[in-house]
């Protein structure tokens, strides 16, 4: 895709107007500006499809669990009729939350603990204490409903906006995914949430290539032969990267350990029971494929240049104790690049807020990053600009 933007560089006004800037990576002021963060909750995240949980977490009809994301509260619960529902978790009344705690299990009726305005179990409203019919009537509908899906294992919901379902957006993969046996999983551990001083496009960027794995990850990057496959698509919104794990064994321990304890997984198609593979769902949706387990993370701007990280894995229950053994050593080589990660990503947004980076160059080697540039752009044009505009000063 080639683009044109107007440009300030080296502190000097320039027409990029026959310039080429399809190199150029989004600009460093978008990664930490009031009004930018204000109007990308709209234009991006209030019409984004966002994993709420795993369908294990709701296996019984009563199940639910709550979140935040936001400025948004949301209760995702399985009904009578085994169909999952979502609505806005805000009592129609005064405000309060309806549900409270992560999860729970809800018999019959949803009960407000402010003024106990009760709700059925699909969040329609049932009873005013005091209030007549035609009070019931004027207060409304009921709690406001969110778009679901169902899909690879994960109740997806949408606040708000239409375009296509996370089904059609991921189709190339729904054989893959559905090879995992996903849906049959259980959480391996409870929900991981922390708050990180980066911006989640940092996050994304840096998830989004191999480019980096063998100078920031020395350890992550013995395991696997030289090969990073990656499929992109910028019109649905996807990155998909794949690499092969080295027959012989290197690493550290815990990479050794993993290696020497996989087994062979029958149910995976043709090497991937040898490999590890990242599927990203613009804007920030990034699930893991290993043999063993898989996992997910959702980065998600909580103030300019401030995110939260969501995350959480899963395996099939029982699994033999070769898996499990593979599994934990996993666990303990992803912890390890993940504060890795943590380094990186920190330095980038120390660096995106200094006067020197204006905006900066994508490799060949990074058509997963330069799909999300273009995501981004075709959403908020203003993210083509090298510099900020008035408005946004």
């Amino acid at each position: 895709m080639t683009t044109t933007a107007s440009a300030n560089m080296s502190n000097k006004s320039a027409n990029m107007s026959n310039k080429n800037d399809d190199n150029f990576t989004l600009p460093a002021w978008i990664y930490n500006n009031q009004r930018f963060f204000t109007e990308e909750r709209l234009a991006i995240f209030s019409e984004s499809w966002q994993i709420a949980c795993h369908v294990s977490e709701i296996a019984k009809p009563g199940d639910y669990i709550t979140l935040k994301f936001i400025n948004e509260r949301a209760a995702v619960i399985r009904l009578d009729d085994g169909s999952i529902a979502a609505f806005h978790n805000t009592c129609r009344h005064r405000a309060h939350a309806v549900l409270s705690g992560e999860a729970g299990h809800c018999k019959r009726v949803h009960v407000c603990p402010y003024h106990a305005w009760t709700y059925n179990m699909d969040g329609s409203l049932r009873g005013i204490p005091g209030g007549s019919a035609d009070d019931i009537q004027q207060a409304g509908p009921g709690l406001p409903k969110i778009d679901t899906e169902v899909f690879a294992g994960f109740v997806w919901i949408r606040f708000g906006g239409q375009g296509p379902s996370v089904a059609q957006r991921l189709e190339k993969f729904t054989d893959l995914l559905h090879a995992y046996r996903i849906d049959e999983m259980q959480p391996n551990h409870d929900l991981v949430e922390e708050e990180h001083a980066v911006d989640w496009k940092n996050i994304m960027d840096n998830y989004l290539e191999g480019y980096h794995v063998a100078a920031g990850h020395p350890n992550l990057n013995q395991m696997f032969t030289a090969a990073y496959d990656v499929t992109s698509d910028a019109e649905l919104g996807y990155s998909f990267a794949t690499q092969v794990l080295r027959d012989t064994p290197n690493g550290d321990e815990a990479a050794q350990d993993y290696m020497n304890h996989l087994p062979h997984v029958a149910h995976l198609p043709a090497d991937y029971a040898r490999r590890w593979s990242y599927l990203s769902l613009f804007p920030n949706t990034n699930i893991g494929l290993q043999p063993d387990s898989i996992d997910y993370f959702i980065a998600y701007p909580i103030a300019p240049g401030r995110a939260v990280f969501r995350s959480q894995s899963f395996s099939l229950p029982n699994p033999p104790a070769a898996v499990q053994q593979s599994r934990i050593a996993a666990g303990r080589v992803w912890e390890a690049v993940q504060n890795e990660d943590n380094g990186l990503t920190i330095s980038v947004q120390e660096g995106l807020a200094g006067s020197s980076y204006q905006h900066g160059y994508l490799s060949p080697n990074e058509p997963g990053v330069r799909a999300f540039r273009d995501w981004m752009r075709q959403r908020m044009t203003v993210a083509r600009e090298v510099t900020a505009p008035l408005a946004y000063k």
